[in-house]
């Protein structure tokens, strides 16, 4: 397995209650031809709404303050302008306010979903606009670097570049051969919603599990599952090259596994022990034990898939 450090970014893998939403254009799938741009700095959101008037012309919002609980809520005023620069006019003009249709609040309940109440009594769901990556299993191909801590922080990087035949609760199984690695979201099943991921060794053995949402390019409430041990660890992840060749980080090799299994073996680690975890896994109403159940059936799917020699 090769270990890699990235160099435009470092990420130290965060709990599921503590999540941000992630920025960029947001939309309800069911209400094509409107959506939002959400972004979030330092607290403070700014939300342009791409919308249309009571006689069917384009308008366009803007609303922006400061998150409450933690950047989980967000609540501003439409506010709208007129009379600025046309997009063909040489001429800058500066715009003028033409007042406000009222207020705009946003709920998030994890990074890719949300709830928008809007004026009227109007309410939608929102989620992230995946125009570029699709869905799981073709939304996991590309190559992928997972970070997690245990005392110190590694990465793993994997290039899933086929779908194969997965397990009877996926949808698919995004393979890298030459790691003997593979991606699934669980379409049914106890970690359903869930993407479940492992690699094996020659002889069929998991040498690492992970279980996360999608995000389109990257995890969340994501864990690793340590072999050695049966701990939880939080982990985040990137997709960092597409299948077309498009890149997001640059990486260099970093050859760590010794250090990550003598961390892992050790008794003053930070994961959580199966036995000791309250109910259920992080970001999933399952169990422990399905999990593990889960994972010897990806396992076997990987096994399966492995060219003949």
């Amino acid at each position: 397995m090769v270990r890699l450090a990235l160099l435009l970014f470092a990420i130290v893998a965060t709990s599921a209650a503590a999540f941000q939403p992630r920025t960029g254009h947001w939309n309800n799938p069911n209400e094509a031809g409107s959506g939002m741009n959400i972004d979030l700095q330092d607290g403070t959101f700014v939300v342009t709404i791409y919308s249309y008037a009571t006689d069917g012309s384009a308008q366009w919002y803007i609303a922006s303050g400061k998150g409450t609980n933690d950047n989980h809520n967000f609540a501003g005023s439409l506010d709208k302008a007129r009379a600025g620069q046309c997009i063909s006019c040489t001429d800058y003009i500066f715009p003028s306010s033409d007042g406000s249709d009222g207020a705009i609040s946003i709920s998030f309940a994890s990074e890719v979903s949300a709830t928008v109440n809007l004026p009227g009594g109007r309410v939608t769901q929102i989620q992230p606009f995946n125009f570029g990556f699709g869905d799981p299993p073709n939304g996991l191909l590309g190559e992928w670097v997972f970070v997690y801590d245990i005392i110190s922080t590694f990465a793993d990087r994997f290039n899933f570049t086929t779908i194969g035949s997965g397990t009877v609760n996926g949808n698919g199984l995004a393979t890298d051969l030459d790691r003997l690695a593979g991606c699934e979201y669980q379409v049914s099943g106890p970690l359903v919603g869930m993407v479940l991921c492992a690699d094996v060794d020659s002889a069929g053995n998991i040498q690492n599990g992970y279980v996360f949402k999608f995000g389109l390019d990257e995890t969340y409430s994501g864990n690793w599952l340590s072999p050695i041990t049966g701990n939880l660890y939080s982990m985040k992840g990137f997709k960092v090259k597409s299948p077309t060749g498009s890149t997001r980080a640059a990486m260099v090799e970093d050859a760590s596994a010794a250090a990550k299994i003598a961390e892992s073996a050790t008794s003053v680690d930070t994961g959580r022990a199966f036995t000791e975890m309250s109910q259920t896994l992080p970001g999933s109403s399952a169990t422990p034990e399905a999990l593990r159940t889960s994972l010897a059936a990806l396992a076997a799917a990987l096994r399966s898939s492995r060219p003949s020699q």
